[in-house]
């Protein structure tokens, strides 16, 4: 079973089918801490993370977090002002770059049961990931978190409709079949 952590967690319809296969395949529960995000909450969770790495004395660059180093370099850059941060995560969304799945509602972040706000259950991340990637998701372990992504060639087909599938699909082998 999964559940999110508020009302504040915004899932696609995909995102939630997901989730429900995901479930399905676990023998605990998830908690979905996080979902679509706009340009201005991406910018303060970039900023957090900055400064947990400072924090934590691993410098300050968002470069090992983030795909795309040129823009995560620039958004960086605006940092500590996430106003400023915020505008060139928009810029860059307006011509179809994004640094986060988030910012198109095709990625959200769990924790598993046992997992406090901080902190992940270590002894189901293994399961979590391998069950993950088995239905076609991206999953990266994050500091307090799974992160995980529906990449957009990826769908669950309902099963009546895969049925229904398979029973053309022998209609139409027969058809051929029979003719010739």
């Amino acid at each position: 079973m999964w559940k999110i952590k508020d009302s504040s967690v915004q899932l696609s319809t995909s995102s939630k089918k997901f989730l429900d296969e995901l479930s399905k395949l676990l023998s605990f529960n998830i908690t979905v801490t996080d979902g679509y995000r706009t340009a201005r909450q991406q910018a303060v969770q970039m900023a957090e993370t900055i400064q947990e790495q400072i924090f934590a004395g691993q410098g300050e660059t968002l470069t090992d977090v983030y795909s795309d180093s040129q823009l995560a370099n620039a958004i960086q850059a605006e940092f500590p002002d996430t106003e400023k941060m915020a505008i060139v995560i928009e810029q860059n969304a307006d011509n179809g770059r994004y640094i986060s799945r988030h910012l198109i509602n095709d990625a959200f972040d769990i924790r598993t049961t046992g997992g406090t706000e901080n902190q992940l259950n270590e002894s189901q991340i293994d399961i979590v990931i391998d069950r993950a990637n088995s239905i076609g998701l991206k999953t990266v372990i994050e500091r307090d978190h799974i992160h995980v992504e529906v990449l957009d060639n990826w769908v669950i087909v309902d099963e009546k409709k895969s049925n229904l599938l398979w029973l053309v699909a022998i209609g139409i082998g027969v058809a051929l079949w029979t003719t010739s």
